[in-house]
């Protein structure tokens, strides 16, 4: 019976190949193939040689067909050629890497499932091992990776996240204007942003404006020491929150010396009626916290102080921003809450780059959206060995870029 092995070579889709012979053998779609060409170009002179040393058989895993799992088993020559015939060499074959059992689409197959998906069901998914397929994907995320043109560096966003809670922080650089990863760097130290940034080109650390940052001492003296013409810029979400943190604090404080000398009762279960936006209380919520108010001074003065700060939101102008800043801070000596005046001294320390953002309007919002990605990530990094290794921040670099 004839057999028209071009359809069949066709589907598999491979250049530079004749199928010889197919069959199906304990449901596995094996293809017998050669090389199309009966000749090699010698790899150290670059001469075509016709010479033939010897032939093995070597298979390899490529994508299913008709539903079956594939395999090449592909006849490999190795020719030798007259500038060193004691060195015979293999011939070439396009879709296969050096060293390797897959087929290159197949190893594509592999990167694309593990784009999005646990290295762990990837390996169940295939039949690879968890090695084998976090090798691929590391070839091919860092192909992508060294392929990308390096973009131009304007603003930056520059955050921690830690690989586990509470320790083992990892610091991320982001561009401001695109939303990718610029970098990935190994703990949160000043030096280890300082070591990065003195890496970068001149050329590059020059044309750098401005970097949001949380008011972290570290990143700040980073970006001061190494980016000469950078503004740094305090996210203006981080004010908030060290703002909610003093008032919680205040709460708690105030709290705990009305229920040693009054009824507990009165002041319990106040916490996050006291730090939500006053327009966004329902209506029992409201009627609490007029009743507390009315007893205990302290505790309306601190939601006043609260509310009344996030004016400093809603100013338009550097100029403005300063001026309330100056008021906000005699108004807090005013009332004499110990854990605003903490607040105010913050600001004053950090004034000068908490104004900045009148220059540059950037904050870590988009930082804060990448880390969220990141986090999931991490909730995907089952089968990798050590997420503290490079092969995670591969990951990352990869799936934010």
């Amino acid at each position: 019976m004839n057999i028209n092995y071009d359809i069949i070579r066709k589907l598999i889709g491979l250049q530079g190949i004749e199928v010889i012979y197919f069959e199906v053998n304990n449901g596995i779609f094996e293809v017998f193939a050669t090389s199309a060409f009966d000749y090699a170009v010698c790899p150290r002179c670059g001469n075509v040689t016709y010479t033939v040393h010897d032939k093995r058989y070597q298979s390899y895993k490529h994508l299913p067909i008709w539903g079956m799992d594939t395999v090449i088993v592909l006849e490999k020559k190795r020719y030798l050629c007259d500038c060193d015939p004691k060195h015979p060499f293999d011939e070439y074959f396009s879709f296969i890497r050096r060293y390797q059992h897959y087929t290159i689409p197949y190893e594509q197959y592999i990167f694309t499932l593990a784009h999005r998906n646990t290295i762990k069901n990837v390996s169940d998914i295939t039949g690879a091992s968890e090695d084998t397929c976090q090798r691929i994907y590391n070839h091919y995320a860092k192909e992508h990776l060294n392929a990308c043109n390096p973009e131009p560096l304007r603003l930056l966003g520059i955050d921690d996240i830690a690989n586990r809670k509470g320790h083992n922080y990892d610091t991320i650089i982001y561009n401001q204007e695109t939303g990718k990863v610029v970098a990935i760097l190994s703990g949160r130290k000043k030096e280890d942003v300082v070591s990065y940034l003195k890496s970068l080109p001149d050329s590059v650390r020059e044309g750098i404006e401005a970097v949001s940052m949380d008011m972290s001492k570290s990143y700040c003296y980073s970006v001061l020491e190494c980016l000469p013409n950078a503004k740094p810029v305090i996210d203006r979400f981080h004010i908030s929150q060290h703002l909610h943190n003093c008032v919680d604090d205040a709460r708690k404080h105030i709290q705990n010396h009305i229920r040693k000398y009054d009824k507990k009762d009165e002041v319990f279960n106040i916490r996050w009626t006291i730090l939500k936006n006053v327009e966004d209380l329902n209506y029992e919520e409201y009627q609490n916290l007029l009743t507390v108010f009315a007893k205990y001074e302290k505790l309306e003065q601190l939601h006043y102080l609260k509310e009344e700060f996030r004016v400093f939101f809603e100013v338009k102008t550097k100029e403005d921003a300063a001026a309330f800043l100056d008021y906000y801070r005699e108004l807090v000596a005013e009332y004499d809450i110990p854990e605003l005046k903490k607040f105010t001294k913050t600001l004053d320390n950090w004034a000068t780059y908490i104004l900045n953002y009148y220059d540059y309007p950037i904050s870590n919002g988009l930082t804060e959206g990448n880390n969220h990605k990141v986090k999931n990530i991490k909730r995907r990094a089952y089968g990798y060995r050590n997420r503290d290794n490079w092969e995670i921040r591969v990951k990352y670099e990869f799936e934010c870029a």
